[in-house]
């Protein structure tokens, strides 16, 4: 049964196109004028501009609480100091809380599709179904070179692993999450690469995000963190690695000849002064495969994909010239890019996709002049502007609204009030 018809909206390309949504699908795109199946939902598309869903491919989504702790510092400091003192009093209602509020921000500015890392996954996996969200969640395994520790973050893993599995979503995946080379052993490295191997799943890790890590990659193991992680066997096609930040040309052949997906996080890195930029230009001149991740709402301070896609942008014309990358191609990385990371067919407005599409208001002032609608999409709209969230076919949120948005809020209020001292 055809769930949803979304008719006449405006496409980047100057042209109105018809979309029908079918089983979770996108069964059929129609032209202005074309006949058009019955559907249980029709979304008339005249004012709205018609993209595919973002998708941020690397977050801790429940970090949302913490926004606005431990400004002014460098990673080092503001993890040690700030943000793991915090996490070790975070209990499941905690976790809860954030994760509603993170759901709720991306549905708002147009994320259908996100990458996480964080603690209790198999705990939150229900209330990102239950808010209709896609998303890929990563139990962080952080065993701090301790053996009693890993065998807990193994012990934490397959609970995860589990209740993920219990859930039956067809929305809700999960992945396989070491932190990075400078706070998991080899032991514990191998064990996740054996087990990403095993469940045929994304591994998903913190890589050269600083040049803390790089010295003390090198330090311990005489190698670079690039280097090290091809040797312990987790560069891949499944490979996700966050940051990137410091990768020299070495570095980016052992991801290119991996075939590893990169996660750019453009606003993250300025803002914890990782020592960037990260070299964007080169990757996409050797046809790595880039995608762009926020990275958590504490050090960003946002979910926004579009601020997200914007800082890349205009990083990469800052560094490299006005036209070393173009927009097309940053529109691919905050889409298609990061669903096929994922493993996901979507983030296309195309047959055979999952129907993960949001809708613009062409209304909006970021929206106006309608000179060009892609360049208003990169370099003037936030998520502000999205109307329409709709995911699998399904609408969360419609003018502007989702249901429960206020009890949201107030419950992750009080969550973060009790976090707030350490």
């Amino acid at each position: 049964m055809v769930q949803l018809v979304i008719k006449d909206a405006m496409t980047t390309d100057g042209r109105k196109k018809s979309v029908v949504c079918e089983s979770g699908m996108i069964s059929q795109i129609a032209s202005e004028g074309d006949p058009l199946p019955e559907g249980d939902r029709i979304i008339d598309g005249n004012d709205l501009l018609l993209i595919p869903g973002l998708c941020n491919t690397h977050t801790h989504a429940s970090m949302t609480l913490f926004r606005g702790i431990g400004e002014d510092r460098d990673l080092k400091s503001w993890l040690e100091e700030e943000i793991w003192p915090r996490e070790a009093k975070m209990e499941r209602r905690h976790l809860e809380a954030g994760m509603e509020l993170a759901c709720l921000e991306m549905i708002k500015t147009g994320t259908t599709l996100f990458n996480d890392m964080y603690f209790r996954e198999g705990d939150l996996a229900g209330i990102v179904d239950k808010m209709g969200l896609r998303a890929i969640l990563g139990e962080g395994f952080l065993d701090m070179f301790s053996p009693d520790k890993r065998e807990e973050d193994i012990k934490s893993t397959e609970r995860a692993i589990e209740g993920i599995e219990a859930l039956g979503s067809d929305r809700v995946g999960y992945s396989i999450a070491p932190h990075s080379a400078y706070t998991v052993c080899r032991e514990g490295l191998e064990w996740c690469r054996d087990k990403a191997l095993e469940k045929e799943v994304t591994l998903h890790i913190h890589l050269s995000e600083t040049e803390n890590e790089v010295k003390e990659v090198n330090r311990k193991y005489g190698v670079s963190p690039f280097r090290y992680l091809e040797d312990v066997g987790l560069l891949g096609p499944h490979t996700i690695a966050a940051h990137c930040v410091h990768c020299d040309p070495e570095g980016i052949d052992l991801i290119k000849r991996s075939g590893c997906f990169v996660s750019h996080n453009p606003i993250s890195n300025m803002k914890l002064s990782s020592g960037g930029p990260m070299p964007l230009k080169s990757m996409i001149d050797r046809e790595v495969s880039v995608t762009i991740g926020t990275d958590g709402a504490s050090s960003n301070n946002t979910l926004d994909m579009f601020v997200s896609m914007r800082a890349a942008s205009l990083m990469a014309k800052h560094m490299w010239g006005v036209d070393s990358i173009r927009g097309e191609q940053f529109m691919e990385m905050g889409t298609s890019r990061g669903y096929e990371a994922l493993g996901i067919e979507g983030g296309k407005i195309e047959e055979g996709c999952v129907a993960d599409l949001i809708l613009l208001d062409l209304n909006h002032h970021a929206m106006n002049p309608p000179n060009d609608q892609l360049s208003n999409v990169l370099f003037s709209a936030t998520g502000e502007v999205v109307k329409f969230t709709i995911v699998g076919g399904r609408v969360l949120m419609e003018d502007g609204h989702v249901e429960g948005e206020n009890d949201i809020i107030k419950r992750a209020r009080i969550a973060a009030e009790e976090l707030r001292e350490i």
